[in-house]
C-alpha cells in the first residue's frame, strides 16, 4: 500500500468551485493499493477541525488557521485595497498556525508520495520532505502568471507577486513530477521556469460522469413532463457569475433568443444575476439550482449552447452538457482543450454562425442524437474523474517505482488488443535484446487480462489494462507513463531483431537527433491476397509506429500523438513523425529492424474495403501539413490505385470541416 499525502490550504468538501472539485476528482480513487490523505484548512474563521473519510481511499484532515493568522491576513488585505491575499501570502504567514504545520509534517513523514496542490505551503514544509519520497506539484494553474494578471495593477503587491514566483519556482525545481491541467500550462512551465519536459505530465479536468447515466428518450420525456414543458425545443446554458459567462448569457437573452425564436432558452447559474432581470418571453432565468434540478433541465433540453468569446482553460460546463448526451453548439473558445477521437463531439462555429448552426441542429433530430451519443462517450472515456483518478494513481506509482533506481535508457511501449499469443512472442524477442537497460509498458485493451502480465522477464514490465479502446490513446498512455530517456514504439505482432535497441541507441547518441525511424520488414509484398506492412521505399515519408523512436522530452513537448486520428487510427504516426522532424533530426536507420508479418485480406478488419475507408484521415493530415501531404500524396499515389480514395477523402473533408485545395483537382481528373 502506497501512502499519498496531499497538502493545500482549502477544504475539499463541500466540493464547490473548480479547485475543490478537482481535488476530490483527482484523489478520490487513485487505486486499491493507494491511500490518500488530504491535509488542508479553511481561509475563514469559525470552523472546527475535521477528520473524515470522503471515499474508501481518500481521507480529509482539516486544521483551522489561528486567530493571529487571520488577523495578519486581514491586515494585508487592508494594505492591498481590500483584495484577499491569504493564499499567496501563506508561505510567510503559516508560521502563525503551528497546529496546521504540525499535522502536515506528521502526514508528510508517513507518506511515500507528497503532493503540493498549490505552491503556497511548500516553503514552510520543504524541509519535512525526505528525498526518498516522490515529490509532486499538482498545479491548478501556472500561479505566477495567473496572480500577475490579477494584481499587476496594484503597485503595493509587487513584492508579494515576486514571492509567489519564488514559491512556485522552488517547487518546480525540487519536484520529481509536475502535473498540469493542460498542455498549454506545461508549455508555460517549460518556458518560464525551464522545467525539463521529461517531468511534466497532464491530468485534465473532468466531472463525475458515471454517477449519472446517459440521457435516453424516456428520461428526456419524463424530465419534460416534470418541468411542465410543451413541444417547443429547449436550449440550455450553464454559467457562474464570471465575465465571459455573463457575456454569453447576455448574448443568448439579447440576441440568440430573437434570432432563433422557435426555441425556449433556459439559463442556469449565477450568471443570471448579471442580466438584471431582462429577458424575452422565450428566455427563463433559472438562477442557481440544486444538482437534481440542474440535471432535470439538462435531461429535458434538446441542445446546449456555449457562446464564449473569452476565457482561458477548458470550459467545464461542456462536460456537463456532453455527459447529459446533449449536442452542443459552441465557439472554438468554448471548446478549447477538448480532444476526442475522430469527429468532434460538438459543433464549433464562429459567434456569427451560431443562429444558423442552431437552426440546423433543431431541424435534424438524428444528428442531435448522434452528436449527443458521441459526446457522452468522449466524456466517459477521457473526462470522467472515475477514469482520471486511477490514471493519476498509475502515474504516481510509476514515478515512485522509478524514484528508487536509475531511469532506464529506453521505455518500450506496446499497445495490444485481443492478441495475447503475439505478445508472448514479442516478449521473447525483447528478452533477447542485446541492450538490457530498458522497461516495457504494455497497454492492453483486450476483454481479458493478458496471462503473461504476471510472468517474470528479463526486463521491467509495466502492464496497463485499459477499458478505453483506441491505438492512439494506448500509445499516448504508454508514452506518458514512460520514464526512459527514449521511447521505443512497436506493435504487438512485431518481432524486433536482437540488435534493435542497441543500434537505435547509437543513432540517438547524436544530440541533434530527436528520434529514429527504423526499418519495418514484411512478407508477401505485392501479393493482393495479403496486406504487407513495410516502410521500404517510403523512408522518411510516412513513418510507422511499428518501429519508431522518440526522445522522451520531445514526446512530451509534442503532447504525444494527435487523438483526432483515432477511431479508426490512421495517419497518427505520419503526423507525429512530421511534427517530430520540426524538433530535430529523425534519420531512417536500416540497422534498427523489426519484422512485421503481413495480414490476410480475407480478415474483415484487414480487407481492402475496410482499410480504404481510413483515407478519411487524409483530410486531417492535409489540414495540418498541407505541403508535406502533397509530397506523400504523390509518393503513395493512392489516388491512382486505391478504389474509393476520392470518396473517402471527400467524406473526411466534410467530417473534419477541411477545405480541399485546388491542386487536387488536377489529379482527380486523371
Amino acid at each position: 500500500m502506497s501512502k499519498v499525502t496531499i497538502i493545500d490550504m482549502q477544504p475539499i468538501t463541500p466540493a464547490v468551485g473548480g479547485g475543490r472539485q478537482r481535488l476530490l476528482g483527482l484523489y478520490h480513487a487513485l487505486g486499491p493499493d493507494m491511500h490518500a490523505t488530504y491535509v488542508g484548512t479553511y481561509d475563514w474563521r469559525g470552523e472546527a477541525p475535521r477528520d473524515q473519510m470522503l471515499t474508501p481511499n481518500l481521507r480529509e484532515v482539516l486544521v483551522p488557521l489561528s486567530e493571529a493568522h487571520h488577523a495578519s491576513a486581514e491586515a494585508l488585505a487592508d494594505r492591498m485595497e481590500g483584495r484577499v491575499m491569504i493564499d499567496i501570502a501563506f508561505a510567510d504567514q503559516v508560521h502563525l498556525s503551528p497546529a496546521f504545520l504540525d499535522v502536515a509534517r506528521r502526514h508528510i513523514e508517513e507518506a511515500d508520495i507528497v503532493v503540493f496542490s498549490h505552491p503556497w505551503a511548500y516553503p514552510a514544509l520543504r524541509e519535512a520532505v525526505d528525498r526518498r519520497q516522490l515529490l509532486v506539484y499538482d498545479s491548478h494553474n501556472v500561479e505566477s502568471v495567473l496572480r500577475l494578471s490579477l494584481h499587476e495593477d496594484l503597485p503595493q503587491a509587487a513584492q508579494l507577486l515576486r514571492r509567489a514566483v519564488e514559491c512556485e519556482l522552488q517547487l518546480c525545481r525540487d519536484a520529481d513530477l509536475i502535473v498540469a491541467c493542460s498542455h498549454e500550462d506545461r508549455e508555460t512551465f517549460a518556458r518560464i521556469y525551464e522545467v525539463p519536459w521529461s517531468k511534466l505530465r497532464i491530468a485534465v479536468n473532468g466531472i463525475f460522469s458515471f454517477a449519472v447515466g446517459a440521457t435516453g428518450p424516456d428520461e428526456k420525456r419524463r424530465a419534460r413532463e416534470e418541468l411542465g414543458l410543451g413541444d417547443r425545443p429547449v436550449v440550455v446554458f450553464l454559467g457562474s457569475d464570471y465575465g465571459p459567462n455573463n457575456a454569453a448569457a447576455a448574448y443568448i437573452a439579447d440576441e440568440l433568443a430573437a434570432a432563433v425564436p422557435r426555441a425556449d432558452y433556459a439559463l442556469i447559474g449565477s450568471c443570471c444575476q448579471a442580466l438584471d432581470g431582462r429577458s424575452r418571453s422565450n428566455v427563463r432565468l433559472l438562477g442557481v439550482l440544486g444538482e437534481e434540478d440542474k440535471r432535470r433541465w439538462m435531461r429535458a433540453a434538446d441542445v446546449a449552447v456555449n457562446p464564449l468569446d473569452a476565457g482561458s482553460g477548458t470550459s467545464i460546463k461542456m462536460f456537463d452538457f456532453m455527459s447529459a448526451s446533449l449536442p452542443v453548439v459552441t465557439t472554438p473558445i468554448g471548446a478549447r482543450g477538448i480532444v476526442s477521437p475522430g469527429e468532434p463531439p460538438f459543433v464549433a462555429c464562429a459567434m456569427a454562425d451560431i443562429p444558423r448552426t442552431l437552426n440546423g441542429l433543431l431541424d435534424d433530430a438524428g444528428r442531435r442524437a448522434s452528436i449527443g451519443e458521441k459526446a457522452r462517450k468522449v466524456v466517459e472515456d477521457f473526462y470522467s474523474w472515475e477514469r482520471i483518478s486511477p490514471d493519476l494513481g498509475r502515474l504516481l506509482q510509476k514515478f515512485l517505482s522509478q524514484r528508487q533506481r536509475e531511469k532506464p535508457r529506453f521505455s518500450v511501449v506496446v499497445p495490444t488488443y485481443e492478441r495475447h499469443h503475439l505478445l508472448d512472442a514479442l516478449a521473447a524477442c525483447l528478452e533477447a535484446q542485446e541492450e538490457k537497460d530498458f522497461e516495457v509498458i504494455v497497454v492492453d485493451q483486450s476483454r481479458e487480462r493478458w496471462p503473461g502480465a504476471d510472468a517474470a522477464y528479463g526486463f521491467d514490465l509495466h502492464y496497463v489494462k485499459s477499458e478505453v479502446k483506441g491505438a492512439v490513446h494506448a500509445r499516448n498512455t504508454g508514452g506518458r507513463l514512460a520514464t526512459g530517456a527514449c521511447i521505443a514504439y512497436t506493435d504487438d505482432d512485431c518481432e524486433p531483431t536482437p540488435q534493435w535497441l542497441a543500434n537505435a541507441g547509437k543513432w540517438l547518441a547524436d544530440p541533434t537527433v530527436v528520434g529514429v525511424e527504423g526499418l519495418v520488414r514484411s512478407e508477401h509484398v505485392g501479393d493482393p491476397e495479403w496486406r504487407a506492412v513495410t516502410n521500404v521505399g517510403f523512408e522518411g515519408v510516412g513513418f510507422m509506429t511499428a518501429n519508431l523512436f522518440v526522445k522522451n522530452d520531445v514526446f512530451q513537448r509534442l503532447d504525444g500523438f494527435d487523438l483526432s486520428f483515432d477511431n479508426p487510427h490512421f495517419r497518427e504516426d505520419t503526423d507525429f513523425g512530421w511534427r517530430m522532424q520540426t524538433e530535430g533530426g529523425v534519420p531512417y536507420a536500416a540497422d534498427v529492424e523489426v519484422f512485421h508479418p503481413a495480414h490476410r485480406r480475407d480478415i474483415e478488419r484487414e480487407s481492402q474495403a475496410e482499410r480504404n475507408r481510413f483515407f478519411e484521415k487524409d483530410a486531417l493530415l492535409l489540414s495540418k501539413h498541407p505541403e508535406r501531404y502533397r509530397q506523400l500524396f504523390l509518393a503513395e499515389a493512392h489516388f491512382l490505385n486505391t478504389a474509393g480514395f476520392w470518396d473517402h477523402l471527400a467524406r473526411g473533408a466534410e467530417k473534419y470541416r477541411v477545405s480541399l485545395p485546388a491542386w487536387l483537382d488536377e489529379y482527380k481528373a486523371s
